[in-house]
């Protein structure tokens, strides 16, 4: 059995190209069973292949002085073993959920690994892992995705990919690979504590199931196989219904309301799975049924999609956003027409030219980021700033000045926008919100006065 173990591990490791001397492997290591096999069997491998490897242990400080002690036989494994070792303990106050648990470890796992510029992060999930991790999904409800189970590799945008040495292993294996090399695993009770349901499924439900089919196991893990070579053959078709719907972060509303409710559903599931976003049955079903309501609204929707997570629907589009109500500038920053104008908190130039040209052929939209304007008829002071309370506008082409609110939900922009568009104004009005439109104020009749444009530029913190 050792040596069918380290077979395993090694044949995975030359698979994904991690045997290479300049390779720097970072485990995940608990110090139970299954990360202190696969810790000691690359311990053995490094002494041939001469890769570099460090671990890292998060105390989720769930069980006070026991979890402390755990952490130090960890650090004591690594220090036998000459094992660069990094630990840290997650503050008290969080909430003790599987879910906190494990986005509490990934997160620890990739500062260490860019720290210390790992090639790639090593977990020990095993097929028991796998086998537990599908059941509880599909008693959780999943698509076909969710059937897969635990990949192999998991790819992370700009971070290391995390890898499962063990994944075609059995938690058995394991155990007797440490029973046989005289290892003593850190045994955590909380795997115990039947109020996790993964934990009633590992100690309660499989066994049931066992009852009735010997090799549950293997037909879960069958079924995963099953749902991913699925998966394969779907996986062109609708890759290229993503790259005609999906960019970066936006869905065009009127384009993805053309697929079927099924394209729709699968192309949410991509849409949340590329922002990083759970995506459940129930979460998917509402979003689409928010997708519906909203598809004509001309200023927008939003629907709550977690902590500081919102989707962003209307007539056009369809994005995630971190909020839905920007924090408007609180300065107001006096404009010159000799110089350009700086403000520190939108991250933008301002800038007044006279004009010199002539007859323009023709002006550019009342949406650019580029003006042609008369400033004759002002003599009031001109600012720099964020809309606030009061404010009024003349629009283009009206002869009575409106609430700059009404102005801007009329041009359908979207509340979650308002507070940040930079404002050219006077003491008394709005001439122009840029990327939006201009006042009647600043009409041309012939020749303009002045040009003016506006420049992103990177935000003063």
């Amino acid at each position: 059995m050792m040596e069918v173990v380290r077979q395993n591990i090694l044949n995975f490791l030359e698979a994904h190209g991690l045997l290479q001397e300049q390779s720097k492997l970072l485990v995940g290591f608990s110090g139970g069973v299954d990360s202190l096999c696969l810790l000691d069997i690359l311990y053995k491998l490094r002494g041939e292949y001469c890769f570099k490897l460090a671990a890292g242990h998060l105390n989720h400080n769930w069980r006070g002085e026991e979890s402390r002690q755990e952490s130090l036989r960890a650090e004591e494994d690594c220090k036998e073993r000459e094992i660069e070792f990094y630990t840290k303990t997650i503050p008290e106050g969080l909430s003790q959920t599987e879910e906190e648990a494990r986005n509490q470890r990934y997160k620890f796992f990739n500062e260490i690994a860019v720290k210390i510029s790992a090639t790639a992060i090593l977990t020990g999930h095993t097929s028991s892992d796998n086998a537990e991790t599908i059941l509880y999904r599909i008693i959780k409800g999943t698509g076909m995705t969710g059937l897969k189970g635990i990949p192999e590799v998991r790819c992370q945008k700009g971070l290391p990919s995390i890898y499962r040495p063990l994944i075609k292993l059995m938690r058995k294996d394991c155990k007797e690979y440490c029973r046989k090399n005289g290892l003593i695993p850190s045994v955590d009770p909380s795997n115990y504590n039947e109020k996790y349901l993964r934990n009633r499924i590992r100690h309660k439900l499989l066994p049931e199931l066992q009852t009735y089919n010997t090799g549950i196991a293997d037909s879960l893990l069958r079924l995963a196989q099953i749902a991913k070579e699925t998966e394969d053959i779907l996986e062109p078709h609708i890759l290229q219904i993503k790259l005609q719907h999906i960019s970066g972060n936006l869905l065009q509303t009127q384009k993805f309301l053309e697929l079927s409710d099924a394209l729709k559903k699968r192309i949410l599931v991509e849409y949340l799975a590329e922002n990083d976003i759970e995506r459940t049955f129930e979460r998917v079903d509402r979003l689409l049924h928010f997708v519906q309501e909203n598809r004509d609204s001309k200023s927008g929707k939003t629907f709550s999609i977690g902590k500081n997570s919102w989707v962003f629907v209307c007539s056009k589009e369809i994005k995630i956003i971190d909020h839905i109500k920007a924090e408007g500038a609180k300065i107001s920053v006096p404009v010159s027409l000799e110089r350009e104008t700086f403000h520190p908190e939108l991250g933008v130039n301002l800038k007044i030219e006279k004009w010199t040209r002539g007859i323009p052929e023709k002006f550019p939209k009342e949406d650019s980021k580029e003006i042609y304007v008369d400033l004759t008829g002002i003599k009031d002071s001109l600012y720099l700033r964020t809309r606030i309370p009061g404010d009024i506008i003349q629009p283009f082409g009206m002869t009575e000045k409106t609430k700059l609110k009404k102005y801007l939900i009329n041009r359908a922009i979207p509340e979650y926008k308002r507070d940040e568009l930079p404002l050219l104004v006077t003491e008394k009005e709005v001439l122009w919100v840029a990327g939006v439109g201009i006042s009647e104020v600043l009409r041309v009749t012939k020749i303009p006065t002045h040009v003016v444009r506006i420049i992103k530029q990177e935000v003063i913190k």
